[in-house]
């Protein structure tokens, strides 16, 4: 074959392979050449101990819109603050109070519970320690300012509980507050209560004995459709890894409370709250599944008077995709994701933002991994705000006290 013919074939070869490959691009079966944008996660505050540090609860979006939260140490008598974030990207932080310890004005150490504003416009929270008993307190910052702390119970320890952890929510009728403290009760081990807004007087209607639980770290739950609070303990139950459980005021005392027990292969210590989705309720827990680093897991709601089935687990973290979630899950826009934390793990064992796609085979990609400048050890749950998430950090940052972030799917 002579060189002119050679050449021909050679054009005619490269002519098919580009007349392809424009085919190819103009078909509809082709992914767009744009690549998807990536989630991205933004530093909105950082703390440096005399405006709080280690800020382990989340923060929450105000009736005014702006954001409030509370740092767990820090501030003016290392007790821990009470903050407001404002303005253009809520990038002007506030100090409203400052925790005191056992003395007065602002009694409490240690808040650890989210913030909640109740039907009155007033902020409610509580501490895990301080208070006049040194075993925590449950408190109120007035509206507008939120300046003022009124201390509405000091925990005793046997009579109404000792350290709370959970964040507080209201009833149907929006004016009482029900909650859990992880110690005191009749067997130290904890309780479920309630206490009207002003604060007087606290009812204890669940004393954890090990057997039906121990140790709840978590917010209560209320399914309106049937009138149950539910919830978890992080101990306690068969093989004492922890229990999920219900509580229903109107039925018969016999059959209020049920509870079913962890196992460790689905999930194990469970810290956080619940949320409800499409008929279940889904969870977190720190320990347990595959890896035995956490794992996600979900519950039938079920009828008022039914008893609580078992945890299912869902999908088990790994390590690369996070690890030992203290957090809550928080639904995303679209059916069947969520957004969460996990304390730990990822590319730098700092912890990760995490999606959970729910389906026949569910799945956990870590999206986002902390590395310290960034933030380390977010413990808190996700909470939307327009197309973003805002939680924290309770380490890492510019003076390494833990940071305000917003995540961007």
């Amino acid at each position: 074959m002579n060189k002119t013919n050679l050449y021909k074939q050679r054009q005619n070869k490269n002519r098919v392979s580009i007349l392809t490959s424009l085919a190819v691009l103009a078909s509809p079966l082709v992914l767009p050449l744009h690549q998807a944008v990536a989630a991205s996660l933004t530093t909105v505050a950082n703390f440096n101990g005399a405006n709080g540090s280690a800020p382990r609860a989340g923060v929450f979006q105000g009736k005014d819109l702006n954001l409030y939260g509370t740092t767990s140490a820090g501030g003016s008598s290392n007790n821990g603050s009470a903050f407001k974030l404002s303005g253009a990207g809520f990038s002007t932080l506030t100090t409203l109070i400052n925790f005191t310890g056992t003395a007065l004005p602002n009694r409490g150490t240690n808040p650890i519970a989210r913030l909640f504003q109740a039907s009155n416009g007033n902020l409610y929270g509580a501490t895990f320690t301080g208070g006049a008993s040194n075993l925590g307190t449950l408190f109120s910052l007035a509206s507008p300012a939120f300046t003022g702390l009124t201390t509405l119970v000091n925990f005793t320890g046997i009579s109404n509980g000792a350290n709370p952890a959970g964040r507080l929510i209201a009833d149907s009728t929006g004016k009482v507050l029900w909650g859990t403290t992880s110690a005191g009760g009749a067997s130290s081990k904890g309780t479920i209560f309630n206490v009207p807004l002003s604060g007087s007087p606290v009812t204890t209607v669940i004393s954890f004995t090990g057997t039906n639980g121990a140790t709840p770290l978590a917010r209560l739950q209320l399914v309106t459709t049937n009138g149950s609070y539910y919830g978890t303990a992080s101990l306690g139950g068969a093989s004492n890894k922890g229990v999920v459980f219900k509580y229903t005021p109107a039925n018969p005392i016999a059959t209020r409370y049920s509870f079913s027990s962890f196992t460790g292969a689905n999930g194990a210590s469970p810290e956080a709250g619940l949320i409800v989705s499409s008929g279940f309720l889904y969870g977190t827990t720190r320990l347990g599944g595959a890896s035995n680093v956490g794992a996600i897991f979900r519950v039938p709601i079920g009828t008022a008077t039914n008893p609580i089935g078992a945890p299912v687990l869902v999908a088990s973290f790994s390590g690369a995709n996070g690890a030992n979630p203290k957090a809550a899950l928080t639904p995303g826009a679209s059916s069947g994701i969520f957004y969460g934390t996990a304390s730990t793990g990822g590319a730098n064992n700092k912890g990760v933002v995490y999606r959970l796609n729910v389906g026949t085979t569910s799945t956990i990609t870590q999206l986002i991994s902390f590395n310290t400048t960034n933030g380390a050890t977010p413990e808190s749950t996700l909470i939307p705000v327009g197309t973003d998430y805002y939680g924290t950090a309770s380490a890492g940052g510019g003076s390494g006290k833990g940071t305000v972030f917003k995540f961007t799917p």
